[in-house]
C-alpha cells in the first residue's frame, strides 16, 4: 500500500521533531552582509552631501583660473562615485536573489521532509477527511474486506489511513489471528473505525458507490457501516516504525560520492 501525502499536515506538538537548517549560518551571513551593502551606500550618500554642502564656501574664495580643474575633478569623483554606488546596488541585487534562492529551496525540502514523515507514518497527521464507522455484533467483517475498504480509500486519494487507531503504512498487514482481525501484529475488535485523511467528500462518494465497500460490508448479517464526513480528524503516529535491514538508497549519478 502506498499514499500520496500533498494535503495532510503533520501535528507534531510544538517543539517536536524540530531539525536545524543546516543553511542557517549561510542565511545569516547574507543578511548581513545585505545590511553592510546598505550601510555603506548610505554612508556614501550622506558624504557626498556633506562634502557638496563645503564645496560651495570654497568655491567664493578661489580664482577664476582654478575653477576649471576643480570642475574637472568634481566630474571624475562624482562618476567614481556612481559607479562605486552601481556596483554596490548591483551586488545588493546579487545578495538579496541568493537569499531568496535558498529560502525557497530551504522551504521546498522543509515541505518534502513533512511529506516523507506523513508518507511513513512516523508523525501524527491532521486534515479533513472521512470516518467508515463499521458495526459488526457477529464478527463476520474478514481480512479481505478491510484490504478492500482501505484500497480503495488509497485509490480516491486518502494519504493517511488509521484502523482502531493503528497507523497504516506502506508495509502494513491485515491478519487473523484466533479469530479476531489483526493490523501490524495489533489485535483489534468491533465495532471498527476507520479513519482516512483526504478530500472529505471525494472519499466519502468512494466508499458509497453503488457496490463498493459499504455495500460488501453491509451484505454480512447484522454489519452496519456508516459514512462521516469531518473536516477536522487527526491519526496517530504508527507506534514502532519500521526497520529496514536490507534495503539500501541507490546513489544517482547527479548526487557527489
Amino acid at each position: 500500500m502506498t499514499a500520496s501525502p500533498e494535503r495532510a499536515r503533520t501535528a507534531t506538538p510544538a517543539g517536536a521533531g524540530a531539525q536545524p537548517s543546516t543553511g542557517a549560518g549561510q542565511r545569516l551571513l547574507l543578511r548581513v552582509a545585505v545590511a553592510l551593502a546598505c550601510g555603506l551606500l548610505g554612508f556614501m550618500l550622506v558624504a557626498q552631501v556633506r562634502a557638496t554642502e563645503g564645496f560651495g564656501d570654497r568655491l567664493e574664495v578661489e580664482r577664476e583660473e582654478d575653477l576649471a580643474q576643480i570642475l574637472s575633478e568634481l566630474s571624475t569623483r562624482s562618476e567614481t562615485l556612481q559607479a562605486e554606488i552601481t556596483n554596490l546596488q548591483l551586488t545588493l541585487v546579487e545578495f538579496e536573489s541568493s537569499a531568496e534562492r535558498e529560502d525557497l529551496a530551504r522551504r521546498s525540502l522543509e515541505r518534502r521532509y513533512d511529506e516523507l514523515r506523513i508518507l511513513t507514518g512516523t508523525v501524527p497527521v491532521e486534515g479533513p477527511g472521512v470516518i467508515l464507522a463499521i458495526e459488526d455484533p457477529n464478527r463476520l467483517v474478514t481480512q479481505d474486506l478491510l484490504v478492500d475498504t482501505v484500497q480503495e480509500l488509497r485509490d480516491a486519494g486518502a494519504e493517511a489511513i488509521a484502523v482502531n487507531e493503528v497507523r497504516l503504512i506502506a508495509s502494513s498487514a491485515f491478519a487473523t489471528r484466533n479469530d479476531r482481525l489483526v493490523v501490524d501484529r495489533q489485535p483489534i475488535d468491533p465495532p471498527y473505525r476507520i479513519v482516512a485523511i483526504g478530500g472529505s467528500e471525494t472519499l466519502a462518494t468512494a466508499l458509497q458507490i453503488r457496490g463498493g465497500a459499504r455495500d460488501s460490508l453491509e451484505l454480512l448479517t447484522g454489519v452496519e457501516a456508516q459514512v462521516q464526513p469531518s473536516a477536522d480528524l487527526r491519526i496517530p503516529a504508527v507506534a514502532e516504525p519500521p526497520a529496514y535491514v536490507f534495503g539500501t538508497p541507490v546513489q544517482s549519478a547527479s548526487e557527489p560520492p
